[in-house]
């Protein structure tokens, strides 16, 4: 009976090692190829990042030639480079004009329209002052290689290219930002110059430009002889409707340093023209 159970425990202990043999094997077969397939998996990352850095080198040299304006290769290298450029400045472009599509409400100042299926958008600058709306320019940008103005009614005595090189293609919304600022300013001045003209008579404009960063007023003195003065309003800060700087001139020195006259350049350079000339008539200072 003892042998038999001897047997019987062999030959289980048997089967247990053999089915422990198998496994083993199975599970080194398993581990062998888990280990090539992760081999084959990182020569392929390697190859892939190879090729990642060659085409960000390849458009970093690009980018920097197209910002110095020199010339570019013709080989293909280059050509494809410069396609991957293309694709992805168009591409941050677009991503760029779709958030200042949803906050140019908040912003306030302009509107952008997307035509030419993607290539190119509107821009439309509303300008305004004292909750009249003025003038409305529009400026179409060209997206298909760098950003460029392609069509635009905007004044020609404005500094547009200016503004272009500082911004149109470091920061798009920047540009824009600063664009229309200025041009609702100088809406803002020449609004003034208009209203000026058209409520005050006494008050004569002998100067203005047409960036209305110079204005020269001739006022009338109020006094037992009347007397001519010159106000020169001096706007040095283009994105302002308000003077930097405002000069009284005179021939009587006297009146030109009263007390009376230094309130009245105070004025001036705190409020809109026409609404300080017409304070200025209410006081009595002008005629």
């Amino acid at each position: 009976m003892e042998s038999i159970m001897e047997t019987m425990e062999q030959g289980v202990l048997g089967h247990l090692m053999a089915l422990e043999r198998g496994g083993m094997g199975q599970q080194d077969q398993h581990d062998s190829q888990r280990l090539e397939m992760l081999k084959a998996r990182a020569v392929t990352l390697r190859a892939k990042r190879d090729q990642i850095k060659h085409q960000t080198d390849v458009v970093k040299i690009l980018k920097d030639k197209i910002s110095k304006d020199l010339p570019l290769e013709d080989d293909a290298a280059a050509a494809g480079g410069f396609i991957e450029l293309q694709k992805s400045m168009l591409t941050a472009w677009r991503m760029q004009l779709k958030d200042l599509q949803r906050a140019h409400h908040l912003i306030g100042g302009y509107e952008l329209v997307e035509c030419k299926e993607g290539k190119s958008v509107c821009v439309s600058f509303h300008t305004a002052f004292e909750g009249v709306y003025l003038e409305t320019h529009n400026m179409e940008l060209d997206l298909t290689c760098t950003v460029q103005i392609s069509r635009h009614n905007i004044p020609p005595s404005f500094p547009l290219e200016s503004f272009a090189k500082q911004n149109l293609q470091k920061d798009l919304k920047a540009f824009l930002q600063t664009l229309s600022q200025n041009l609702n300013a100088l809406a803002a001045r020449r609004r003034q110059v208009c209203l000026l003209k058209e409520l005050i008579g006494s008050v004569e404009v002998m100067e203005s430009n047409q960036l209305c960063n110079i204005l020269v007023l001739m006022c009338t003195a109020q006094s037992e002889t009347p007397k001519a003065v010159l106000c020169t309003l001096e706007y040095g800060d283009l994105t302002q409707c308000l003077p930097t700087r405002v000069s009284i001139e005179c021939e009587d020195k006297t009146l030109s340093e009263s007390p009376q006259w230094k309130k009245n350049q105070s004025l001036l350079l705190e409020s809109p023209a026409h609404t300080t000339v017409l304070t200025m008539r209410r006081m009595g200072s002008i005629a």
